[in-house]
């Protein structure tokens, strides 16, 4: 196969490394105007806990830069600047994590990731071709990707349904946390 045609066609599912993780899931099912042209975040309604977390997480990329520059100049306000952060983002997760506790909707979800798709067994039929919005939060961290799926499969097997879907508009961000996420789960695999 020559390089233009490798360049040309489209992944496959087994371009990528996949992995079974358990994280907190939430899909529901949009139209193909709505996955096109809107956010996938408008489409879930977050708890303060959340978007606490996630303003504190803005705030940290925003500051890495100065404690960058504070770090050449002086490493023990760096280490204290750094500690003083990590207080803040424990107790941040355990307000998530006492939150999840408390809501019996918030159980964790068996899912099959890639960086191109996921796959993962529900209670309720979906069409091939319909579009979802997903939310993945992974533990412990609460790091969570939002994005929209097009439906490629969907299998039934008595009460479940096992569906697969192929990521569609998710942002660099996402697709680069979904890989420093298997990345990890890789690594870990292997220390194991």
């Amino acid at each position: 196969m020559s390089e233009t045609e490798l360049k040309s066609r489209a992944p496959e599912k087994r371009d990528f490394f996949r992995i079974n993780q358990d994280v907190l899931f939430e899909v529901h099912l949009v139209d193909s105007y709505a996955a096109d042209n809107s956010a996938p975040e408008s489409h879930f309604d977050d708890s303060p806990a959340l978007t606490l977390l996630n303003q504190l997480r803005k705030i940290d990329k925003d500051n890495q830069q100065i404690l960058g520059l504070i770090k050449d100049k002086n490493r023990l306000l760096t280490d204290y600047l750094q500690s003083l952060n990590n207080k803040i983002d424990l107790v941040t997760r355990f307000c998530l994590f006492s939150q999840q506790a408390d809501s019996a909707d918030q159980a964790t979800t068996r899912i099959n990731l890639s960086e191109g798709g996921i796959a993962y067994t529900s209670n309720r039929a979906v069409y091939k071709g319909n579009f979802l919005v997903l939310r993945l939060i992974f533990l412990p961290s609460y790091v969570h990707v939002v994005t929209f799926a097009k439906v490629v499969r969907c299998s039934s097997k008595e009460n479940e349904h096992h569906v697969a879907a192929r990521f569609h508009r998710i942002q660099d961000k996402d697709r680069q946390e979904i890989a420093r996420h298997i990345l990890k789960a890789q690594v870990q695999l292997r220390k194991n």
